[in-house]
């Protein structure tokens, strides 16, 4: 591809100039809820931060030059994702987006994709579409694009535009939408590609698919932590192997590491963490003369990526000694958060730990500039963030919800790692002997599942940071016990609720979520709940942690709270719905108050449409072995069908049951 042709293109360039196309034996848009946030995610990032006047590159587009058009060969999800928002954007600031006149976007063979994207733009960037711009009324607007001839793919991909921007600028902060929409038009570029006009496309195809993959950032990180000891052959190993345990993190740290290191490290049932500081770990890990970090070489941080690289084909064969019984386990948990993203929090902790500086942003974009600026090339900084990372992920395996797989079947599970001489196994985090004497160790894996599915991409897992803190700082001084943990991870939700969802000022995670302050005053009352959980405003947390409460509740849903477990839900829907209110005609109050508001996932949601609260009960019970458990809350309002209808009198009694619940567990810890 040495002679295909590069350009640079900015927002407006892209969408507004050329024709594309997306042919055929293209997969279908499939990018849902965390593909779309991450995207916006990274824009407003870079748009809120002072200062900023560089470019910002969202990728590349890689094209095959044809007659009348351009055909996407690579980058198609991003083109339509940002398809989508131009659309969305334009029907919120219209001045700012007169030169979109149409999409410049066509699909081969696919005439219901094309005319549902078509169709979005007709209704959305209409001049009479104003009247739609209030809270609960975009919902309506998507209803008139939606027939059994549309793409519900590329519908629910600009509800999801619609879900995240919604959300993401209702936060304390947050930069404006026109603040963003300036940014994206002015700064945000994307890379167009364009293959030689003799190009074998299915031949370019096969070459894209198997092309060695770039070095990776946290790979970079690795390499400068390394150069910064390079004169020290102990340190290096040291460092190699931690840092390789550390990055898979299908699986329990303990089997990173040789069974004689594991012991030294973690104790003979490997339940511990034996070490107090990073010259402990010298003495345990075993030196190979044959290293590739013993090579004698003077790195600056840029210049550390040719000895990345080969530490990378170091890593790619493991680095369990041949009598470890444990290996081909890997791939029964599957980690809340990948490596890259977990360097962000331990680097996070470390500064919080040593000084006040402002912590960085959650975003593995910085990761390089990150380190850069808080660890560089000093070796004893070095030295504590290795023993940090080690320590942290053992805290992390140990006390952090995880996804796993056994006898077939999927779960969240809250376990620790043992050892003994009839090989691995795993255990609850907390038996009997660690003060689980009241099932606490399922409340607390129920609680951290709920924070997970409620913040699922990356970027938003200030929870995790605020455990994490937690754990490091209690461990240090005496064994975590279960009743504890759990006061703490209810705590930490109920400041969540108080200085997040249940204001109208709300703070930054930063200045509540590391120090929690039970002495705060909050008026719990119908009022202001009712104000901040109302359609256009309540958010996924408020569903999940009433679901909690509903969950410990020792009345309510007794039949199904054994069964239940929380899931990827992100569709706020009304139970009556916005049209076709066949009950009655409900207030505006009632209809968009929370009362009448459920949780629901993509899949349920796309599957109910306008049907009444009734219809929707008998369609989720056919379909309840299908799918994950329905949100409880949603549960207590079809319950309420089988002896009333669901009218404003049932909204108001449903509304004022969950409100008395988050009531009384604020009240109760004030």
């Amino acid at each position: 591809m040495s002679s295909s042709t590069q350009k640079s293109l900015n927002f407006q360039q892209l969408l507004g100039k050329d024709h594309y196309k997306i042919p055929v034996y293209q997969r279908n848009y499939d990018w849902g809820e965390p593909q779309i946030q991450q995207l916006i995610d990274d824009v407003q990032d870079f748009a809120g931060k002072e200062g900023k006047t560089t470019d910002y590159y969202i990728g590349s587009l890689v094209v095959h030059e044809k007659k009348n058009y351009f055909e996407i060969l690579d980058g198609q999800q991003r083109f339509t994702t940002l398809s989508l928002l131009a659309c969305y954007l334009k029907h919120h600031i219209p001045h700012s987006f007169e030169w979109y006149k149409k999409v410049n976007l066509g699909f081969e063979s696919r005439s219901k994709s094309e005319s549902t994207i078509n169709k979005l733009f007709d209704v959305f960037c209409s001049s009479e579409t104003s009247k739609y711009d209030s809270p609960g009324k975009l919902s309506e607007l998507v209803n008139i694009v939606s027939t059994n001839k549309s793409n519900t793919s590329i519908l629910e991909g600009f509800k999801v535009v619609d879900r995240v921007i919604s959300s993401n600028f209702a936060e304390k902060g947050a930069i404006s939408l026109n603040e963003f929409a300036n940014y994206l038009l002015e700064k945000v570029k994307i890379l167009r590609v364009c293959v030689p006009k003799n190009t074998d496309v299915t031949h370019y195809f096969e070459v894209m698919n198997n092309r060695g993959e770039q070095l990776e950032k946290h790979e970079v990180v690795k390499a400068s932590l390394l150069s910064a000891v390079q004169e020290d052959m102990q340190a290096s190993v040291v460092i190699q192997k931690v840092w390789l345990a550390c990055a898979d993190m299908s699986r329990y740290i303990q089997l990173g590491f040789s069974v004689d290191e594991r012991k030294a490290i973690f104790s003979e049932d490997s339940t511990d963490f034996l070490l107090e500081r990073f010259d402990d770990l010298t003495n345990k890990i075993i030196v190979q003369s044959d290293s590739s970090c013993s090579k004698n070489r003077l790195l600056s941080f840029e210049g550390a990526l040719e000895v990345g690289k080969e530490l990378r084909e170091e890593g790619d064969r493991g680095t369990s000694s041949n009598d470890d019984i444990d290996e081909g386990k890997a791939e029964r948990f599957t980690s809340v958060i990948d490596f890259p993203n977990f360097l962000m929090h331990v680097l996070r902790i470390y500064i919080k730990s040593q000084s006040d500086e402002d912590l960085p942003a959650l975003d593995d974009k910085d990761l390089i500039d990150a380190f850069k600026k808080f660890i560089g090339g000093d070796i004893e900084k070095v030295k504590v963030f290795i023993f940090s990372l080690l320590k942290l992920r053992y805290l992390f395996d140990q006390y952090i919800v995880k996804r796993e797989r056994a006898s077939g079947k999927e779960d969240w599970s809250l376990k620790r790692y043992k050892f003994d001489k009839n090989g691995s196994s795993y255990v609850n985090s907390f038996g009997i002997d660690e003060g689980d004497k009241s099932g606490e160790n399922l409340s607390c894996m129920m609680l951290l599942s709920a924070f997970h599915v409620s913040y699922p991409t990356n970027s938003r897992k200030n929870w995790l940071s605020a455990v994490l803190y937690w754990l490091n700082d209690k461990e240090k001084s005496t064994p975590i016990r279960a009743e504890e943990y759990l006061k703490f991870l209810e705590s930490l939700a109920r400041a969540f609720m108080v200085n997040r969802y249940l204001t109208t000022t709300r703070k930054e995670f930063r200045d509540f979520m590391y120090i929690i302050d039970k002495s705060a005053k909050f008026t719990a009352s119908n009022e202001v709940l009712s104000e901040c959980l109302r359609y256009g405003q309540v958010r996924i947390f408020a569903f999940n942690y009433l679901d909690y409460l509903l969950w410990k509740d020792t009345e309510l849903l007794q039949e199904t709270k054994s069964k239940f477990r929380f899931s990827f839900k992100s569709s706020v829907e009304h139970f009556s719905p916005q049209t076709s209110r066949v009950n009655e005609i409900l207030s505006e109050t009632d209809l968009h108050g929370f009362g009448n508001l459920c949780l629901m996932s993509i899949s349920e949601n796309s599957s109910l449409s306008n049907d009444t609260p009734k219809q929707k009960a008998e369609i989720l019970e056919s379909q309840r072995n299908k799918m994950a458990p329905l949100s409880l809350k949603l549960e207590l309002m079809i319950a309420t069908l089988e002896d009333k209808l669901w009218n404003d009198e049932a909204i108001k009694a449903h509304k004022n049951k969950v409100f008395e619940v988050l009531k009384e567990d604020i009240e109760s810890a004030l």
